[in-house]
């Protein structure tokens, strides 16, 4: 998913995003679009498109900040997050996972970070990890005429002074693995690695699915889409710099192990000392009728 697909909407007042009718010209007889054979009429149903799919999805980022005793210290609604493109892979390949390892399910594990440059629809990882270990939150479906809200929240206690400054929803609370790194041999959409370290997946057995393929020389990534015990396989390799098609890497790589990142946002600082706590509260809003 790229940014354009960024939902504007905030926790308690959301900017709802545009919505698409028809593109390149009036609708045929039968309602259907009729392409009128001009360059600007694909322009604009992409970006159309993508209006349309904004419509569709938006989310927001809450945060309470409490004190040892759990008085309040601070709230502040921060708005819509940014899903992230292996977040929207991910999400499009759910009819395809192991029996019951959907990424809405998965999507559960909050993080925090210091680091401070902006978010980007390509990022795959927290710029700066710190805080506690990733907490799985509570989930529930916020149910209403119409519209369908996603919401997980997780309290995150802190033992030491540090200035919170970027959160991430992940699938899995491992944040790194280096597990059968190096790679012995590669090819555009796999990845052979060192021994046989991993349970092969299957309809019913996740394995390494739903992980990210991080190499370190080339700067590439993958989404694993299946694996055997030793043999990683996805869709291409994209570039962790910005997302787009990226270069096989070398055979003989070193690499590491990410879980998918489905959302990021970087903030203002909440100042944090030893024996305070951040709740984070994220909801994903499901429209209908478009």
């Amino acid at each position: 998913m790229n940014g354009g697909l960024n939902p504007n909407g905030d926790l308690h007042a959301e900017v709802i995003r545009g919505g698409m009718t028809h593109v390149g010209g009036e609708p045929g007889p039968n309602g259907l679009y009729e392409h009128h054979g001009l360059v600007g009429d694909l322009t604009r149903f992409s970006n159309d498109a993508l209006g349309a799919a904004k419509e569709e999805w938006k989310t927001a980022l809450h945060v309470l900040h409490l004190d040892k005793d759990g008085n309040v210290k601070g709230q502040h609604h921060l708005g819509p997050g940014l899903t992230t493109n292996v977040g929207a892979q991910a999400l499009a390949n759910d009819f395809a996972w192991a029996a019951g390892f959907n990424t809405t399910k998965l999507a559960n594990w909050h993080a925090s970070g210091t680091g401070a440059t902006a978010a980007a629809a390509s990022d795959i990882a927290l710029q700066t990890s710190a805080g506690p270990s990733p907490v799985s939150g509570t989930q529930s479906l916020v149910s209403a005429a119409n519209v369908q809200i996603y919401k997980t929240v997780a309290t995150m206690a802190y033992v030491s002074t540090l200035a919170i400054t970027e959160w991430g929803l992940f699938l899995n609370a491992t944040l790194s693995a280096t597990t059968g790194t190096p790679l012995t041999a590669v090819t555009a959409n796999t990845a052979t690695v060192t021994g046989t370290p991993y349970t092969a997946s299957s309809g019913t057995v996740q394995g390494e699915q739903q992980f990210i393929i991080k190499t370190g020389t080339t700067a590439s990534y993958m989404l694993i889409l299946s694996n055997t015990t030793s043999v990683l396989t996805g869709a291409a390799w994209y570039k962790v710099a910005d997302g787009t098609l990226g270069t096989t890497p070398g055979s003989t790589e070193a690499f590491t192990l990410l879980p998918v990142m489905t959302d990021h946002k970087v903030f203002a600082a909440v100042n944090v000392v030893s024996g305070d706590s951040i709740q984070f509260s994220y909801s994903e809003t499901f429209g209908s009728g478009t």
